[in-house]
């Protein structure tokens, strides 16, 4: 991939809690169209910007014709955030949608079409569209079978690998991790339960995570255990769904929520932000799932590699401070964390058993507190979490503040079946 044309950065971020439309006061009765503006409006304020500023906008949704009952769909918002007429673009990569929607908007910058793009996504995952009922903001309950046949077919196991689907092959990739460094599974599941205390207690700290609010060690009370440990490593509360996978190491999609990003070419950041965050790498991949079994995955190397060329990084455990993954399941932290070269190889597991990659340790991963406790919102997932780094890179994080302000982080984005993308943030 050749050089960008010219820089582009990030001017302004926003998002709306992540919560529940039918429960949470803050987004109560709320469809995609005003999760949508919400968050976009905020990305405005965060940016001290005008939508008549803006040249065109993105919209993002995980699963529209199923989860939103809508197709070809940003006409449908643009009024919703004063761009009414505007270009824009309306796209669907799964979980990995917001880091989609953020490559094709940096690109449009970067070869001088436009100067700055509105690149929002949304999910609401709680509750469904009531059949045949139009517009479909009369919602109903959403089922775990519609669910699940909805998530499962994003994979295509008539061209993949016959019977493919789920978590089978992150499993495998683990237990090859396993084997290659000379892990054993209580190890690694002894790592995945420290790691799941510290992000619950970060989740906590997040004022957009209203659906959490209390600890694992409350909760473990609650439930009759006095170690929270046992509680998470229980077969009733927390079972066995593979060799190294259980139930709460897989994000939470019964959230909703909506996240947007603005960015604009460099050199006319200053108009709107002091310190503008460049995206200084990005790079995507779509990769079916036709090998099991492999540690590091060879296109996350791949991309990482390419993202850190674009960004000038050539030593990344030490030129990266602050690193985003996208957890469902955790399983995928380790060997991601080390394609990236930001946990040294073989080493990563035992960062994660001792609370290195929590918001206050020397490595800190996902500080917003993972998609296994603020909850995953599909695509507006990695939106969320590119606000988080930015604001981590700020100093603006509050009492989850890392220790040291980022001066570049890396980010890499999931997608069904596999839509994934790799990322590099720096300060100007």
């Amino acid at each position: 991939m050749g050089k960008a044309a010219r820089s582009v950065s990030i001017i302004g971020v926003g998002c709306t809690v992540i919560g529940d439309v039918r429960k949470s006061k803050e987004i109560k009765d709320y469809t995609e169209r005003e999760l949508f503006a919400e968050a976009c409006m905020n990305a405005m304020e965060d940016a001290g910007i005008s939508p008549k500023e803006i040249d065109a906008f993105y919209v993002g949704i995980s699963g529209p014709n199923y989860d939103a009952k809508i197709k070809s769909a940003s006409p449908q918002f643009g009024q919703w955030i004063g761009m009414k007429g505007k270009p824009s673009l309306f796209h669907d990569e799964g979980c990995g949608t917001a880091c989609f929607g953020l490559e094709a908007a940096v690109n449009a910058i970067a070869s001088g079409r436009y100067d700055c793009i509105i690149s929002g996504s949304v999910n609401v995952n709680t509750c469904v569209p009531v059949k045949g009922c139009y517009p479909p903001f009369v919602r109903g309950p959403q089922s775990n079978d519609a669910l699940w046949d909805s998530v499962w077919s994003a994979a295509d196991p008539a061209y993949d690998k016959p019977g493919y689907g789920g978590g089978g092959a992150l499993d495998a990739d683990v237990v090859d991790y396993c084997v290659k460094n000379h892990v054993t599974l209580q190890q690694m599941d002894d790592a995945y339960v420290n790691f799941l205390l510290g992000k619950r207690k970060e989740a906590v700290m997040n004022p957009i995570a209203v659906t959490c609010n209390i600890s694992f060690e409350e909760e473990a009370k609650m439930m009759g255990f006095s170690d929270p440990h046992d509680y998470l490593k229980s077969e009733t509360f927390n079972p066995r769904m593979g060799t190294t996978l259980r139930a709460r190491y897989i994000g939470q999609t019964n959230v909703d929520a909506g996240a947007a990003v603005i960015v604009c070419a460099t050199e006319l950041a200053g108009k709107y932000r002091k310190e503008p965050i460049e995206v200084a790498g990005i790079t995507t991949s779509t990769c079916l799932a036709t090998g099991l079994a492999e540690s590091p995955v060879p296109y996350n190397v791949q991309m990482f590699q390419e993202c850190y060329r674009q960004a000038g990084i050539t030593d990344p455990y030490h030129e990266i401070q602050l690193m985003s993954i996208h957890d469902c399941p955790i399983n995928v932290i380790v060997p991601v964390a080390e394609a990236a070269g930001y946990l040294k190889t073989g080493e990563g597991w035992k960062d994660m058993l001792n609370g290195e990659l929590n918001y206050n340790g020397s490595r800190p991963i996902n500080t917003s507190g993972s998609r296994t406790q603020t909850g995953h919102p599909r695509s507006a997932a990695f939106n969320i979490e590119l606000r988080e780094c930015v604001q981590q890179m700020r100093g603006e994080s509050g009492d989850r503040q890392v220790r040291e302000i980022p001066k570049a982080a890396a980010l890499w984005a999931g997608g069904a079946a596999y839509n994934l993308g790799a990322c590099v943030l720096k300060k100007l």
